[in-house]
């Protein structure tokens, strides 16, 4: 089964009510998650080719191909090589650590998105709940075959217009998890705006 890091923190019917005042001070974790890493699967397809391929194409050059033709041109083939086998592992390792660092973290009143391997490139955004206007929820395709999905949000937010929540394992019960909570929140904030 794939391996999604996610972890409900407040069950819908847990001791925490939904139907209790929000208070905008409430940075209680509901959810957390990081996508799985069968989001790269296809990366891992592609350049495990290239990888084949070089390898492949390698070996027959050392095999006699490359005698007809002089050491010059014998050096530019495998630096080539070489140097397409170090871009594919690079590729692959930097898809890994761009999956395994991204971080969705749902509180009572706030989305938080972090995306980035080192703290000089990451990058957090924050959303609140109450800007929410939708939740989308697009076909799995592949992902679906191993029981995951991904959660689209709308929302008014100018940084974060669309946040994707992609490959988590129960994409509905994160819905009816975060459903009472947006209303909620919609709620309070037309009550304390409309004063």
């Amino acid at each position: 089964m794939a391996e999604s890091h996610s972890q409900v923190i407040g069950e819908p019917g847990s001791t925490k009510r939904v139907d209790e005042p929000v208070r905008y001070d409430d940075e209680e974790v509901i959810w957390q998650g990081s996508p799985s890493q069968l989001v790269n699967l296809g990366t891992y397809i592609f350049w495990g080719i290239i990888t084949f391929a070089a390898a492949f194409g390698l070996l027959l050059w050392n095999s006699g191909i490359g005698r007809s033709y002089g050491d010059a041109l014998d050096q530019v083939i495998e630096y080539a090589i070489a140097g397409t086998l170090v871009f594919a592992i690079l590729s692959c390792l930097m898809a890994y650590l761009s999956t395994r660092y991204e971080r969705t973290v749902i509180t009572r009143n706030k989305i938080k998105e972090a995306k980035g391997i080192t703290s000089i490139f990451r990058r957090e955004l924050f959303c609140e709940i109450s800007d929410i206007t939708d939740f989308k929820s697009p076909p799995a395709g592949l992902l679906g075959i191993f029981g995951l999905s991904t959660l689209v949000i709308e929302t008014h937010d100018d940084d974060q217009p669309i946040i994707s929540i992609r490959a988590i394992p129960d994409r509905d019960a994160l819905i009816k998890l975060l459903l009472p909570v947006w209303r909620k929140a919609k709620m309070d904030r037309k009550g304390y705006f409309a004063e």
